[in-house]
């Protein structure tokens, strides 16, 4: 454990959850060239005890933070830079709902939401805005109790520039054009997240639709700049993975969309609820599809997984990531010895086998299962 982790590293453990956040309404004016975002999130909490008061959120260099309670219950804020401590005059009654409203002012914060503009240095960077949040970056854009044992429906309202693309998990609920020149589009999750698998994502996108499986669009989405046919050679396989993927679990996808998104500043991928995202150098041509295509179909189908280990099913804290972890990745060799036979599942597993081998000889061993670590990635 000593190469894994300092030794002043302290033990982890699920939040207290005596008022625990049961939905979110989150909006976000978007002003792309400022790379800053007005937003407002209200989060509907209900008392899991009697004579609860007191909410502590997480919340890293948002500015402008106010904090209120939309039905005019006295309250009180302190915010230190890291955390909002918030406390009601009057405690809750036991399951009481109430709701707490915080407005607050992102300004291109160091992690979390990506925002990408051209400047002298980069006149052809794309136009966009992009959350990746994995495992406790949602925090920089979202107050929010950043733990994935909190979980909640959504609501996003996102407006910007109405030329632009307008993403986020679940599905498109409807839109509304201003005279400004903007408009909000919404965008509605009815089954429950943590906020490490919340996405957005706003600019100047290239769109391609694929068209659907059983009856949820999907769609695969790049960054401008990027062809379309490299996209669709890239994630081209993704509708027979998931008939491949309900068959194998026989289980509906639960979701009602797939969208992929490659895009400049997300590092890897990541399996936010219907809009897994990807760096964009995934995006390939002819000649690197060549060599990583198999690279890419792996993660596709890794990614995806998830939707099912980690999305569907949630760990209750980051101790136990090895259980969406550990089946995802399984779920890559099955997918091999499906479809290409039983000596490409056999030397999938072998591969792992010889990484987290070599990891163990090299760098750390750890147990399974540790609540010790400096960070949860």
């Amino acid at each position: 454990m000593s190469d894994f982790c300092s030794a002043s590293a302290a033990p982890h453990y699920a939040p207290d959850l005596r008022l625990e956040p049961i939905h979110r309404d989150i909006s976000f004016h978007f002003d792309l060239q400022r790379r800053s975002a007005r937003g407002v999130v209200v989060i509907t909490l209900v008392a899991r005890s009697a004579g609860a008061r007191r909410l502590e959120l997480d919340g890293l260099d948002l500015r402008e933070v106010e904090a209120s309670d939309p039905r005019g219950r006295a309250l009180s804020c302190r915010y230190d830079g890291k955390k909002l401590h918030i406390v009601w005059d009057e405690p809750f009654a036991g399951s009481e709902r109430r709701e707490l409203r915080i407005a607050y002012t992102v300004v291109d914060p160091l992690s979390g939401m990506c925002f990408s503009w051209p400047d002298e240095q980069y006149p052809n960077r794309s136009r966009h805005v992009v959350t990746d949040n994995e495992t406790e970056r949602a925090r920089y854009w979202l107050p929010c109790i950043d733990h994935p044992n909190v979980r909640t429906t959504v609501d996003f309202h996102l407006r910007a520039e109405q030329q632009w693309t307008f993403l986020a998990n679940g599905f498109h609920a409807g839109e509304e054009s201003h005279e400004d020149g903007t408009k909000t589009v919404h965008w509605k999750l009815e089954q429950p997240s943590p906020s490490y698998l919340l996405c957005i994502a706003v600019g100047d996108l290239v769109c391609v639709e694929a068209g659907d499986f059983e009856g949820r669009p999907v769609a695969y989405f790049a960054s401008a700049g990027h062809r379309p046919e490299d996209l669709l050679r890239a994630f081209g396989p993704t509708v027979d993975m998931l008939g491949w993927m309900t068959r194998r679990l026989a289980c509906p996808f639960p979701y009602p969309k797939y969208y992929q998104l490659a895009a400049e500043g997300i590092g890897g991928a990541m399996e936010n609820i219907s809009l897994v995202t990807w760096d964009d150098m995934f995006v390939a041509d002819e000649r690197i599809h060549r060599e990583w295509g198999w690279l890419i179909d792996l993660v596709n189908l890794h990614e995806m997984a998830h939707s099912y280990f980690g999305d569907l099913l949630v760990i209750r804290d980051f101790s136990h990531a090895w259980l969406k972890e550990g089946w995802a990745t399984y779920m890559e060799s099955a997918w091999l010895g499906d479809v290409y036979g039983e000596d490409d599942l056999l030397h999938q597993i072998h591969e792992e086998k010889w990484a987290y081998m070599d990891e163990a000889d090299k760098d750390y061993a750890r147990p399974i299962v540790t609540r010790n670590f400096d960070s949860a990635w």
